[in-house]
């Protein structure tokens, strides 16, 4: 039963632990003097404090006169709220179908997660829905479960040298792209040239052109781009 007992008592008053254990192996810690833990919980000698499985307190009472009749049925009561779960496990972060309702996480209600909606109509296995790019499906098992996609830009890696440019449609991450690849060929080369020539001669402004970075396309960032290319 997921219950514990614990004494705490004042240091000096360990000598007389047979009184409080009966010979049992229940654990007693000493809280020294000046007793900030007794004065924490503004507790006097035998008192009796009862907390609930998130830690909040519901009973506490002397009882020098004998432990109330009830005390039973109250830690009986507490028991029965506690969930059948472990909300400390460690989950993969992916909507997921089980028993026909879908949950947060790869642990459904394993780890105290509350269902979020009914799971889609069944699948074949091996079929995949990518309408939503950032959260694509796969069936998996009769059932639809969400295949978890993790793009750099979200997870806070840098994009050294360049700009996290916005994905094209169907597709859910960033592209890193390098201050001076124009055309976005993933290379440096003359091709780049001729399209910051031509934002220069237009007036046109482009931030992976802008090489320095200053807010204006100019023949500084040509210059910066012919060098990067000849190394």
């Amino acid at each position: 039963m997921p219950i514990q007992l614990l004494g705490v008592g004042k240091d000096s008053h360990m000598s007389a632990l047979g009184n409080w254990v009966n010979n049992n192996d229940a654990p007693v810690c000493a809280d020294s003097f000046p007793y900030a833990t007794w004065s924490d919980w503004d507790a006097s000698q035998r008192d009796l404090f009862i907390l609930d499985h998130e830690g909040n307190l519901v009973y506490h009472e002397n009882i020098s006169s004998g432990i109330p009749s009830n005390i039973e049925s109250l830690v009986l009561g507490l028991v029965d709220q506690i969930p059948d779960c472990d909300s400390s496990l460690m989950c993969g972060e992916a909507i997921t179908c089980c028993d026909g309702l879908l949950y947060p996480t790869t642990c459904c209600a394993e780890n105290c997660d509350t269902a979020i909606g009914e799971c889609n109509a069944e699948c074949e296995d091996g079929e995949f829905d990518n309408s939503d790019p950032c959260n694509p499906m796969e069936c998996y098992n009769g059932e639809w479960v969400q295949i978890v996609i993790d793009c750099a830009e979200q997870m806070g890696v840098p994009c050294e040298g360049g700009l996290y440019m916005p994905p094209p449609e169907g597709v859910c991450c960033s592209t890193c792209v390098q201050f001076g690849d124009s055309n976005g060929d993933g290379g440096l080369n003359v091709l780049d040239v001729v399209s910051i020539v031509s934002f220069v001669l237009n007036g046109t402004y482009d931030s992976i052109s802008d090489i320095n970075q200053d807010g204006t396309v100019n023949i500084l960032d040509v210059v910066s781009l012919v060098s990067l290319i000849l190394g």
